[in-house]
Parts: structure tokens; sequence; C-alpha cells
């Protein structure tokens, strides 16, 4: 199966400072409120060329190979601990999904089948404060919305909320987005510790998004443990 190329990073867009009194300098967000157009492109050209692959061995007559359901993802044969970053990101993976790490700011794509999860982190510097209280997070989650219905007029947003996940704060946005022509059910959760912004992007087809949600999507989210990079 050819490999993942590592995606380019996405743009970053600036979201409002609030007002002085509450934070010294205005945080920053990635442009793309959800899962940036290349992760999924590529991940569209590899199910292109597996069935590629798989129509030259039926062409050469090869009976006993039995094609994958490429309409459908694999469930989770069980969910294995993993650690990236040097220990600064760990999270529980379904080890027979394929895996393949990319260059910063992209850490690492899972797939099976149409079914997708992306994780990125955006190192910050010193000068530029991560939403941390209901009032800069209520501002990126408005600045992630108003980015992705600027890019994709189809944008529609099921759900936004402002949540805590183990003791760290973030946004998450639930939508509807057209990618190079294709409808996906994405689920975008934006994670602001240490320094940094840890975004997990996690999309499928809307008629499968329930099913691979159950499976894998939320079990995976909710094992994400952060620390700092290098905490090993």
């Amino acid at each position: 199966m050819p490999a993942l190329v590592p995606a380019p990073a996405p743009a970053l867009v600036p979201v409002p400072a609030p007002a002085p009194a509450l934070v010294p300098a205005p945080a920053l967000v990635p442009a793309p409120a959800l899962v940036p157009v290349p992760a999924l492109a590529l991940a569209l050209a590899r199910v292109l060329a597996l069935v590629l692959v798989l129509g030259v061995l039926a062409g050469c007559g090869d009976s006993r190979t039995a094609a994958p359901d490429l309409s459908t993802f694999q469930q989770p044969q069980g969910m294995t601990k993993t650690t990236y970053l040097a220990g600064g990101l760990r999270f529980d993976a379904p080890p027979n999904w394929a895996t393949e790490t990319g260059a910063a700011p992209m850490v690492v794509t899972l797939d099976s089948g149409p079914a997708i999860i992306t994780i990125w982190r955006y190192p910050r510097s010193h000068s530029q404060v991560l939403p941390d209280n209901a009032s800069t997070l209520q501002q990126a989650r408005t600045a992630l919305i108003g980015a992705a219905s600027a890019r994709d007029r189809t944008f529609r947003v099921i759900s936004s909320a402002i949540i805590d996940l183990h003791g760290v704060p973030g946004v998450e946005l639930d939508a509807l987005e057209t990618i190079r022509g294709q409808v996906r059910r994405v689920r975008s959760t934006h994670l602001y510790k240490d320094g940094a912004e840890l975004v997990v992007d996690e999309y499928a087809p809307e008629s499968l998004f329930h099913a691979v949600d159950a499976a894998v999507f939320s079990p995976l989210l909710h094992s994400v443990r952060l620390a700092r990079v290098g905490s090993e």
C-alpha cells in the first residue's frame, strides 16, 4: 500500500484578543477549523491506489485474493496504547489501522477505508497566549467556525462546544464539510496545554460516522493524555 506523504502545515489564523484586563496578548489558532484538505486528498489517493492494485490482481486471475471493502472501516482488534512526541502525547489506537507519522506540525495519521484520524501539534511562542478561560475559548470557537465557513460555503456546524478533556481546556467542532467533492462529517478537537495546541481531526462519510465514532473515534479521543514534550 503506498505510504502517505506528509501534508503541508495548515496556515494559522489569529484569534481576536479579548479585553486587556483578561488576556495580555491575542491567542492564535490554526486556520482550518476542521481537517486540512491535503490530508483527506492523500488518504483518498491511497484508497484509489489500492483499488487499482486490486484490479491488477483480479486481472491476473488471482481468485484467492479477497478484495477488502473500501466503503467501510475495519473494526478495531482491541486498542493499543501508543506514545508520540517523546511521551508528550499518549492515546489508545486500533492496531489494525494503517498508521503514518508525519513532518511537523503533523504528528500522525491513522486510517481504515474512508475513516481517517489526523493529529497535529502547533507550538506557540511565549508571546502567544493560549485560550484558557471561558471568554478566550469562546473567541477561539468563533474564529474556528468563521475560518471554516469562509473556506467552504457548504460547511454546516452540527454542534460546537467548549470542553475540558482530563483537565485540558479545548474547543470541539462537529460539522459537515465538502472536501475535493467529498462530503465528510468531521469532529475537530483543539486542545491547549504547555505552550502548544494539539488538534485531533476525525472524519468519515456521514453514513459511517456514528459507527466509526462508537468503535474508534470516541475511545481514541477520550484516551488522549497530554504532557510536556520529552517528558519520558
